[in-house]
């Protein structure tokens, strides 16, 4: 009974705080900052955007700042010990979704919709897309998807995987402007995506697991998407 009531409450704190990242903060804050969103001038949209990460983060800052804040202190006191882990196991990460992206991309025949949708927008409102992309982003989807999932499982294989399959399955329904069985049957090959972004995410869980410590696998997320950013605009100046 114990067992059961422990799962309940972490179950029930796991969803919560992802609603709370992918649907309550957004709605509301995009409805606070609902003018300055549908404004036509540049700086007011980008930074309005930029406004809805900032305080989603904020937000879940204030529910679970006082571990973060204690694994950050454990961090900065080795960090060589948790960033050797963390990119270690990134680079494991970085060869599997490499090769799996270029087999699924050969499949589909073109490049998940979430990195076309990541392309435009970070083209489109570089202001908003940089510091979202680079900083929010991956600190929030380790908070939900490494963080908030760990003390449900005992299992380091089923937690990596459980965590890697919510971590792609996520990236993947950018595909779907609707969840319609229509919808999901023209667009079933995006589901293929899984395998890429979930392999990053497996080996991010691995390396959280094994240290206890959320900023091994958020530093190396950051520095990916670093990165991947570098590449895109490389590649579009270009």
């Amino acid at each position: 009974m114990e067992r059961i009531i422990k799962f309940v409450k972490w179950a029930s704190y796991a969803i919560g705080m992802f609603f709370l990242y992918y649907t309550i903060c957004p709605n509301l804050f995009a409805f606070l900052l609902h003018k300055p969103l549908t404004s036509q001038n540049f700086w007011a949209y980008n930074f309005a955007y930029l406004g809805i990460y900032f305080f989603t983060f904020l937000t879940i800052m204030i529910i679970i700042h006082k571990d973060i804040f204690k694994q950050f202190k454990e961090f900065i006191k080795e960090p060589k010990k948790f960033l050797k882990k963390g990119f270690s196991y990134w680079g494991y990460g970085i060869v599997f979704m490499m090769f799996s992206n270029l087999l699924v991309s050969s499949l589909v025949g073109n490049i998940a919709v979430n990195e076309q949708v990541t392309r435009q927008t970070l083209l489109v409102s570089p202001l908003y897309a940089i510091p979202t992309i680079i900083f929010f982003g991956p600190f929030l989807e380790e908070i939900v998807f490494r963080y908030c999932l760990r003390k449900g499982f005992r299992n380091k294989l089923f937690y990596a995987f459980f965590s890697a399959f919510s971590f792609g399955i996520l990236h993947v329904f950018t595909a779907f402007d609707s969840l319609t069985f229509t919808n999901i049957m023209a667009n079933f090959k995006e589901f293929l995506f899984i395998v890429p972004y979930g392999s990053l995410g497996f080996f991010f869980a691995k390396a959280y697991f094994e240290t206890d410590n959320i900023f091994t696998s958020i530093v190396p997320h950051m520095l990916h998407n670093s990165i991947s950013i570098a590449l895109i605009l490389i590649s579009s100046f270009l």
